[in-house]
């Protein structure tokens, strides 16, 4: 890839089939996330997020506290929950790539007294590696992780945009087609006035959402996605066709075109865009 790197994302699933643009694609050691060309490009996803249902928050009976950090025992358990089992250290390795930076790396245990080092990439939540992850820290890490999800196990790399300067609002013309925008709070239930008994886990149709459609993302017949589009059915419906433009507010000059600084009073938004398919 010939994209400046720091934003570029990759989308595999966590079955035996790996694909990548077409080849194959070793897998990397358990709770690591293979690089491609730089720390922070993916090369590996989420079929689901392991822990999360529609009716429990990802920090409730999973081992994992948003009030302590995740390195110390209270904040990220290494006898019961998500740390546990293959597919809840995967979803670990992804919070960790999601929250802390490159330079940092979180450790723990599981319930056997393994060692698993899981690396930092986009630095959206620095302060949640030894510290509480607060309201904004909650809702920008779950439009990480769900930004992360591919339900059809076909590898594609993604450029993520938001306002978090980690991250930035600069695009690449690597990645033309914007796909939609994550958004909600994947840790507790009924926030924003929302379901009080499900999870708010959320996204919207970016301009190109049907354009050069990749399986298992926005705009195929996804099976299983832990999100919805909540203005075509949902808390916020429109009777429109569920466009982030129609409904979110822009990112400030001079990058409204780039991407969404809130959705509904969700302030923590990331804005994905895919390659075209040439």
């Amino acid at each position: 890839m010939t994209a400046v790197t720091h934003r570029v994302l990759g989308l595999l699933s966590l079955s035996s089939a790996f694909v990548l643009l077409g080849g194959a694609c070793d897998v990397p050691p358990e709770g690591e996330v293979a690089d491609t060309d730089a720390p922070a490009s993916a090369t590996n996803g989420l079929t689901a997020i392991n822990g999360l249902s529609s009716t429990n928050g990802l920090s409730s009976t999973n081992g994992l506290s948003s009030t302590n950090g995740l390195s110390s025992t209270n904040g990220l358990s290494s006898t019961n929950g998500l740390m546990t089992t293959s597919a809840g250290r995967d979803t670990v390795a992804y919070i960790a790539r999601c929250a802390l930076p490159a330079t940092a790396t979180l450790v723990k245990k599981d319930q056997n007294g393994v060692s698993y080092s899981f690396k930092g990439a986009l630095g959206l939540a620095p302060q949640w590696q030894n510290g509480p992850c607060d309201k904004d820290c909650q809702e920008i890490v779950s439009a990480c992780l769900m930004a992360h999800v591919n339900t059809a196990g076909v590898h594609i790399p993604l450029w993520i945009v938001a306002k978090t300067p980690s991250v930035g609002w600069s695009l690449s013309p690597d990645y033309p087609n914007q796909e939609g925008s994550f958004f909600g709070n994947i840790f507790t239930t009924g926030t924003h006035g929302t379901d009080p008994n499900k999870v708010p886990a959320f996204y919207c149709n970016g301009s190109s959402y049907n354009v050069d459609i990749v399986p298992g993302r926005i705009g195929a017949n996804q099976q299983g996605a832990p999100y919805v589009n909540p203005y075509i059915v949902g808390p916020y419906s429109t009777g429109k066709a569920g466009y982030c433009r129609d409904v979110c507010m822009q990112s400030d000059a001079p990058f409204q075109t780039s991407g969404y600084k809130s959705c509904n009073g969700w302030n923590n938004v990331i804005t994905v865009y895919r390659q075209a398919s040439n």
